[in-house]
């Protein structure tokens, strides 16, 4: 029964791959949210009873203020601290120019594979997402 509990009691994210011109967007979180400061990928929560296509949607328009459709799933992980993430490709329209929601996260970026092992700060899914990547773990259209 406990095992059965833990497993239920376990936490869902969702995470968005986002690309315009095949660059990345990054986000870096807010110094009032769990894991201050750090650069990763928008997402987060999936609630329950929701899809994890909603909760994506939900969350991009909760942290950046943008409509993205969900493409597909293209990655599963688990953090180091028990929380199964989904990673989906969301469109973006060219046009759309995210606004942060300055209660989640303090800036974008979009940037490529290699800025993005340069730099410092990030939570440990992203060099794990990037190193999926480059090992063809992760399905892509185009060379990232």
């Amino acid at each position: 029964m406990s095992h059965f509990k833990q497993r239920i009691g376990k936490k869902r994210g969702v995470v968005g791959v986002i690309f315009r011109d095949e660059k990345l967007l990054i986000i870096r979180r807010s110094l009032t949210v769990t894991a201050p400061g750090k650069l990763c990928l928008p997402g987060g929560t999936i609630e329950k009873g929701e899809t994890e296509e909603f909760a994506l949607v939900r969350e991009m328009q909760e942290e950046l203020t943008i409509d993205v459709s969900p493409v597909r799933l293209v990655w599963r992980s688990v953090t180091p601290w028990g929380t199964t993430l989904a990673w989906w490709l969301a469109h973006l329209d060219a046009d759309v120019t995210p606004v942060p929601n300055p209660d989640e996260v303090s800036e974008y970026r979009w940037m490529n594979s290699d800025d993005i092992c340069a730099a410092r700060e990030m939570l440990p899914s992203l060099p794990e997402f990037i190193q999926a990547v480059r090992a063809r773990e992760v399905e892509l259209d185009f060379a990232f």
